[in-house]
C-alpha cells in the first residue's frame, strides 16, 4: 500500500490564498471610489460644465456656484481649468465664461458618427424638399428632449429650437410620441411631477395628455398646436431601432396657421414613409406603421 509522503515545513509560511470578493467588498471598492477626493473633483467639474448646456449665453463665477452648491473659490478653479483647455471662453470684460470652440467641435463629433444622425440627415432633406417644413431629429435624454439635429424649410417658423436644445416631454409633438411609446411604467414616472403650462394651449392634466398619447398609440403619430410655443404646430412620429427598441422621433413643424387640421394626415404619411427607412437603416426589422407611410 503506497504511502503518502510526509510534507517538509517551509521555512518560509506559505502565503495565503486570496479570497474572492464578495459582492459587499465590490460594494464597499465601489463607495471608496466614489468618495476619492480626485473622483469627487471631477464630478464637481462635470456639474460645472453641465450648467452651459442651458440656453443662456454665459455665465459668471456666481451664478454658477449657486447653480452647482459649489464654492465660489472651487468654481473658479474649475472654470480656469477648462479655459486653458479651451473649452470655455472668457470674456476678459464681463469675466464671464462661454462655451468654447474646442466644446463644441467635440459636440460635433458626436453628430458626425452618431449612426441615427447621419442616416437620418438625409431623409430630412427629402422630408423638407416635399413638404417646405422644417424637420427634426429628437431623442429621449433623461427627463427631457434632446433636440438632436434638424433641417430648417422655406417654411420656417419662428421656434426658437436650436439643435442641442432640451424640451419638455408633456409640451411637444416629439416628447409626446416617445412618452406614447416607452414602457407604460417609465412614462408614469416620468409624467408623475407637475406638468407646466408652456403656453396656454399646453396640456397640464395627467388624464387629458395619457387619452391623447393612446391616441398617438394607435394611429402612430401626434400633432401638438401651440402646446410648447404659441401660433407653432408640429406633427411627429417615432423612430425604432433593433428589438423594437424606440430611439427617438421624427417631426416636422410648421406655422399653426399656414397647415389645415385635414392635412395632418398627410403629413403624418411622410413621416412615417421616411421614419420607415430610418428604423430598418439603423435595424429595426418591421417598422409598426409602415402601411400608414404608402398612403401618403
Amino acid at each position: 500500500m503506497a504511502v503518502k509522503p510526509t510534507p517538509v515545513a517551509s521555512a518560509h509560511k506559505t502565503a495565503p490564498r486570496p479570497r474572492a470578493a464578495s459582492s459587499h467588498d465590490t460594494a464597499e471598492a465601489g463607495q471608496e471610489k466614489e468618495s476619492a477626493p480626485g473622483m469627487k473633483s471631477l464630478r464637481a467639474s462635470i456639474s460645472v460644465l453641465n450648467v452651459f448646456s442651458s440656453s443662456q449665453r454665459d455665465w459668471g463665477v456666481n451664478e454658477i456656484a449657486q447653480e452647482t452648491g459649489l464654492s465660489k473659490s472651487h468654481v473658479s478653479k474649475v472654470l480656469a481649468a477648462f479655459s486653458d483647455g479651451g473649452l470655455l471662453v472668457r470674456d476678459p470684460l464681463t469675466k464671464r465664461y462661454a462655451v468654447g470652440v474646442r466644446l463644441y467641435a467635440i459636440g460635433q463629433r458626436y453628430i458626425s458618427h452618431d449612426r441615427l444622425s447621419q442616416t437620418g440627415i438625409a431623409l430630412m432633406r427629402e422630408l423638407v424638399d416635399e413638404t417646405g417644413h422644417s424637420a427634426r431629429l429628437s431623442v429621449l435624454d433623461g427627463e427631457r428632449v434632446l433636440y438632436l439635429v434638424g433641417v430648417e424649410g422655406p417654411l420656417s417658423s419662428a421656434s426658437g429650437w436650436r439643435s442641442g436644445m432640451w424640451l419638455p416631454l408633456h409640451s411637444t409633438a416629439a416628447g409626446q410620441i416617445m412618452l406614447a411609446f416607452l414602457d407604460p411604467a417609465e412614462a408614469r414616472r416620468l409624467l408623475s411631477g407637475p406638468l407646466e403650462p408652456a403656453t396656454g394651449k399646453t396640456i397640464t392634466d395627467v388624464e387629458e395628455l395619457e387619452k391623447k398619447l393612446a391616441q398617438a398609440r394607435r394611429r402612430g403619430y401626434v400633432v401638438a398646436r401651440g402646446e410648447n410655443i404659441a401660433e407653432v404646430g408640429a406633427i411627429a412620429v417615432p423612430v425604432f431601432g433593433e428589438r423594437q427598441k424606440l430611439l427617438g422621433s421624427l417631426s416636422l413643424s410648421f406655422p399653426a396657421r399656414l397647415v389645415k387640421v385635414s392635412q395632418e394626415p398627410a403629413l403624418a404619411a411622410k413621416l412615417h414613409r421616411a421614419a420607415n427607412l430610418l428604423s430598418q437603416r439603423v435595424g429595426c426589422e418591421l417598422y409598426p406603421f409602415a402601411a400608414f407611410g404608402l398612403k401618403g
